[in-house]
């Protein structure tokens, strides 16, 4: 199976994009879809591709700021009246500059401000006439051209302008919520990376420049306000407004700068004493906020500030360091420095209501945003291009440090199936871009916060923090933030301080230096397939670029990798290391020790590359699996599933050895490789496929559902008070698979399970319901299922709406789906119609057969009505390449149809 197909049928991506040699990347589309560094595997037909402008001569020269002048300081000074629903507000900006080169011109960036007044005056406060303001929509930036050369020197220059609070989660933007009285409020915050700052006040809006920040808000006097530093001072200014002054803050670009306007809210503080630092902590939420929630929001910050300032031997140099909680916000989080803002979902935790997951959010959400204090506000990266230095690292560290903060949740496991895996079924053609990659345009930069920032990036730094040894890359790291803070940094800083440690610690021969080493996985896109066969006493390792065969580009690209092996006999396991050089494609090793037992590569999955092997050896490790699976660690299990689909899509591996690897995990109960192997880019890739036909489909579920009976048996359907943390997952993904599957023993109790909770005599878990609920609609009969369809009509929330539309899509009776799928021609215009198809005949191969009798049945109305819409298109665009590559599949499928009912 070919990428494209497993992209379009799993992903719902544009498939045509792939097909063309613009750069493209990939991100969650979608507001509040994912925490960016975190990804749920079955969410993955979120994501969304897009494509990089194309490359001009212009955008080299003109969409930076040409640095003739720089800021050293900023005042800005806005008046606001939030508090009565006025969102319009009047700025002063007055920034100390300093010319570098002799210039007539002043170019700095500016959008959707007024200018309503500027000057420039000297050291010696003249004022110099302005004789030209142009303002550039395209570039985003106004020039002022002043009458005669600016001297090398100090300037002033001021700004007053008229602008406007932004709804739409940009820049200084509003966001609603409800009082304790019921009534609607709402507060003002900011938003500013990537390139938003400029919306707010003009600025200097690049990475690269540093400037101290003096922030001066008035707004109504009962209102609070909020920014990077403590306050300074509050002055009453009469018709009911107050003026707040806050302290300067360090050297920092723009991007970082925050301050928000909130009435009604809560807050809860704490103070920590040095040693390293005096740190004084609020956290501040919308008026619903439960006490447990908060308490748990600011005790878990304090541990993670220490524990990050502990790793990094670094202190924190603020004296505070604030975090908000607000109802819209665009990302998960943000980093700015001292005033963190968070969408309240990622930092407000209450163990009552909470799922395991929500925890697991909050966590991994708050050391990602501390991190940033270091790698990323302390250090930023010189620009855009290599936002991965930020992101990346904070990725690494998110499930690094998080693993030590609460050592009951498997972060550092869960690495592997959340990012790296992720990043490694997304990297594979040639259009994507590599980690570092050039962009000028707003557009472009924001692009730049996607999986190959995120995912591929910290999956980069982990492998470089194993093959150098973590003692090595963490003296490197430390070295890279103490001599860089207050600076820009570009790959090369981090190279150096890396080479540092390697040569102290004499971790790489002479001949080695960190800098070839590393550049080839920045500056090159993609990563190697590792094949290993065993012939005549010799391990050989080839290395190539992991391509789908549909591409029409060949690629010779090569890379240093880090090879880490097992010997494992029956009462030994011998580990092995040695690099694999760039330019070398194959290399072979004398190894007598192996006899009977096996080799596992890259073992825990810490390089990022993927691992195939001939076929004895395949057969080694499956032998070992079936008899002992634990002799494996549950990552390189979860690895071997994960590697051996995707190859077997890429046409690198038989029908018979993923088949046999599958039948291994009737006696899996670890979360990890189930976690994996559910995956909609591994088995979800099957079920998908195998829909379009019924009794190929019912050979996939009587094959699989056999498979889960002893987890199934495990996990169950209720709680138990010493469950791992990681069983809730697992739990829920079981009951989802074995219900549709055809497991009747899960059918009824699902069903049963769903009547409670609908009626309300027993509750379900929040984390259960979506499961049990599509397990329940499987042999629900038709007069419950209109009853929950009569309940959906009530619904007003979107998640509740699709939550209940994706259960009722599980239904398998006929009828039902008749009726359902007639519905949505009656108000096509709702938005709501597309949701409903999709879902009818993604659940199953009955739905499937119910989407073709719609179409029969409704010919004549679908083409006046929604035949044209893209959507539709898209629709029949993803079932008939279904069918198309249908007989892709034909062995595995005879294996299924060949296996002995249990």
């Amino acid at each position: 199976m070919g990428l494209s197909l497993l992209l379009f049928c799993v992903l719902l991506a544009p498939v045509e994009l792939w097909a063309q040699s613009s750069t493209i990347t990939a991100s969650f589309g979608g507001r509040r879809a994912q925490h960016p560094g975190r990804v749920d595997r079955n969410a993955l037909h979120l994501v969304r591709y897009e494509k990089f402008s194309e490359k001009t001569a212009r955008d080299a020269s003109s969409y930076r700021l040409p640095n003739d002048t720089i800021p050293e300081s900023y005042v800005v000074e806005l008046s606001t009246k939030v508090h009565e629903e006025d969102f319009s507000y009047t700025g002063t900006v007055a920034m100390r500059i300093r010319v570098q080169r002799p210039t007539s011109s002043i170019v700095l960036h500016s959008m959707r401000s007024k200018l309503t007044m500027v000057e420039v005056r000297n050291s010696n406060q003249l004022q110099l006439p302005i004789v030209s303001i142009e303002e550039d929509a395209e570039r985003e930036t106004v020039t002022f051209t002043t009458g005669s050369a600016l001297q090398l020197g100090v300037y002033q220059l001021t700004i007053q302008f008229e602008n406007t609070v932004r709804d739409d989660l940009g820049g200084f933007y509003r966001t609603s919520y409800t009082a304790d009285d019921g009534q609607l409020r709402y507060a003002a915050v900011t938003q500013f990376q990537p390139v938003d700052a400029r919306t707010a006040f003009p600025c200097y809006d690049e990475p690269g420049i540093r400037a101290t920040f003096t922030i001066i808000i008035t707004s109504g006097l009962a209102t609070k306000v909020y920014s990077n530093m403590p306050l300074q001072s509050t002055t009453i200014v009469g018709n009911g407004l107050k003026q707040t002054r806050f302290r300067p803050t360090p050297r920092m670009p723009t991007y970082l700068v925050a301050f928000a306007i909130t009435t009604d809210f809560v807050s809860a503080r704490l103070s920590l004493k040095a040693p390293p630092s005096t740190i004084s902590m609020e956290l501040i939420a919308p008026p619903t906020v439960t006490s447990n929630a908060q308490s748990y929001g600011l005790n878990l910050g304090a541990t993670v500030i220490r524990t990050v300032e502990e790793h990094f031997d670094q202190p924190y140099e603020l004296p505070k360091l604030d975090q908000l909680a607000i109802p819209d916000f665009y990302f998960a989080a943000m980093e700015n420095w001292g005033l963190v803002i968070y969408d309240q979902l990622y930092l407000l935790y209450d163990e009552s209501t909470g799922t395991n997951r929500d925890k697991e959010n909050v966590i991994a959400t708050v050391v990602h945003e501390f991190v940033h204090q270091f790698l990323g506000n302390l250090l930023t990266p010189h620009w855009w291009s290599d936002l991965s230095l930020s992101e990346g690292f904070a990725t690494f560290y998110e499930y690094y440090l998080s693993s030590t903060i609460e050592p009951t949740i498997r972060f550092s496991e869960k690495f592997t199936t959340e990012a790296l895996q992720v990043a490694l079924l997304l990297d594979c053609d040639l259009t994507v871009r590599p980690i570092s990659y050039e962009v000028e345009r707003r557009g472009d930069i924001e692009r730049m916060f996607d999986f190959i920032s995120y995912q591929k990036g910290g999956s980069v730094f982990r492998m470089f923090h194993h093959a150098l040894g973590e003692r090595t890359f963490l003296k490197g790291v430390r070295r890279y933030i103490s001599t860089n803070k207050d600076r820009a940094v570009t790959p090369d800083d981090l190279f150096e301080s890396l080479q540092i440690a390697v040569r102290e610690d004499a971790i790489l021969p002479l001949s080695f230096d960190v800098a070839t080493i590393m550049k080839p996985w920045i500056y090159q896109s993609g990563y190697p397939l590792v094949t290993v066969s065993y012939q005549q006493g010799e391990l050989i390792f080839h290395q190539e670029h992991f391509l789908y065969p549909e591409s029409t580009i060949s690629s010779n690209r090569t890379w240093w990798i880090p090879i880490a092996y097992n010997i494992q006999s029956e009462n030994a396991l011998e580990t092995k290391q040695f690099w694999i050089p760039q330019g070398t494609s194959q290399v072979s090793l004398a190894e007598d020790s192996l006899l009977d037992g096996f080799v596992l590569v890259n073992p825990h999955q810490t390089g990022y590359y993927r691992v195939n092997y001939d076929e004895d050896l395949w057969e080694r490790i499956i032998s070992r699996l079936h008899t002992n699976p634990t002799i494996i660690a549950p990552v390189s299990r979860g690895q071997l599933i994960d590697d051996c689909f995707k190859l077997y899509y890429s046409d690198r591996v038989r029908s018979n050895v993923l088949y046999s690897l599958l039948h291994y995990v009737d006696e899996e109960v670890d979360a990890i490789p189930w976690t994996v192997a559910f995956a909609n880019d591994n088995l979800g890739v099957l079920r998908s496929a195998l829909i379009v036909d019924m009794s190929a489909f019912d050979a996939f579920s009587r094959f699989i559902a056999p498979l889960m009976s002893t987890v199934f048996n495990a996990v169950g359907f209720d709680e138990s008070p010493n469950d791992p943390h990681e069983l809730q997952d697992l739990r829920s993904a079981v009951i989802e698979w074995s219900c549709r599957s055809g497991r009747s023993d899960c059918r009824t109790e699902a069903l049963a399970r769903m009547v409670n909770d609908f009626t309300g005599s027993g509750p379900l878990p929040a984390y259960l319901k979506e499961s049990v609920y599509c397990g329940g609609a499987t042999i629900a009969e038709r007069s419950l299922l209109d009853e929950l369809w009569t309940r959906l009509q009530t619904l007003t929330d979107l998640g509740e709406r699709n939550r209940m539309i994706q259960a009722l899509a599980c239904s398998e009776n006929d009828e039902f789906l008749d009726a359902f799928l007639d519905s949505i021609l009656a108000n096509p215009s709702t938005g709501e119609w597309q949701t409903i198809l999709s879902a009818v005949y993604q659940k199953s191969a009955t739905g499937y057969e119910a989407y073709r009798r719609w179409l029969t049945r409704n010919a004549l109305q679908i083409v006046t009505s929604i035949a044209q819409d893209p959507a539709f298109l898209y629709i029949v665009s993803d079932i008939e390449k279904r069918q198309a590559d249908r007989e892709r599949y034909d062995e595995l499928v005879q294996l299924f149809k060949n296996t002995p009912l249990h």
